[in-house]
């Protein structure tokens, strides 16, 4: 597996590590890049680079969450795509990216998923999605993996004590849509 996509899929299951916190990418040289950090990897020649933001309205996501989120999208040098609250201690959702030829199939199947509830939602205009939940008491967390044809997206939602579980995920469903249907139309 190419290092990025081990950094991409890394950064999203470490998140549902059984500390409930949200930890981005391990500290190998795979993982260390900016880029594979701040949800924007380099594109590969042939694949161009987005902010996977760009798809994204955050006022159906924080009316499925009950809770206003804003975007942030960082700068041209810099470039993030993450949904924060606007209230303190709120859920936040970091979204990322990476071109993969080989499609999320071949990278689950060679990934150590750590404990959590595992699914298979339906995403119209994806190839494939696979969702993680973990919900340690004191931390729920939601790491999905979306792909579009050569295209694999992540959203990591991480939301601390009191939390909606099911509302958190329901938003990353609703995510999940979004960048699906951004997509089809970028196409």
């Amino acid at each position: 597996m190419n290092n990025r996509l081990t950094a991409l899929l890394v950064g999203g299951l470490t998140l549902l590590s059984s500390t409930g916190l949200l930890t981005g990418c391990s500290s190998d040289d795979a993982t260390s890049s900016p880029h594979a950090a701040t949800g924007s990897p380099s594109a590969t020649p042939s694949e161009p680079s987005f902010n996977p933001c760009a798809g994204v309205d955050v006022a159906p996501v924080s009316q499925a969450l009950g809770a206003q989120l804003e975007k942030e999208t960082g700068t041209a040098d810099n470039p993030r795509c993450a949904l924060v609250p606007v209230k303190k201690g709120g859920p936040t959702f970091e979204l990322s990216y990476l071109w993969f030829d080989q499609g999320l199939e071949a990278a689950w199947s060679t990934m150590q998923v750590p404990a959590g509830t595992v699914s298979r939602p339906t995403v119209p205009g994806a190839d494939d999605a696979r969702m993680v939940v973990n919900d340690s008491g004191s931390a729920y967390a939601v790491s999905a993996f979306l792909q579009n044809g050569k295209l694999i997206q992540t959203v990591n939602a991480l939301a601390l004590k009191p939390y909606d579980g099911p509302k958190v995920q329901k938003a990353t469903a609703v995510l999940l849509r979004q960048l699906s249907a951004a997509r089809a139309d970028a196409s």
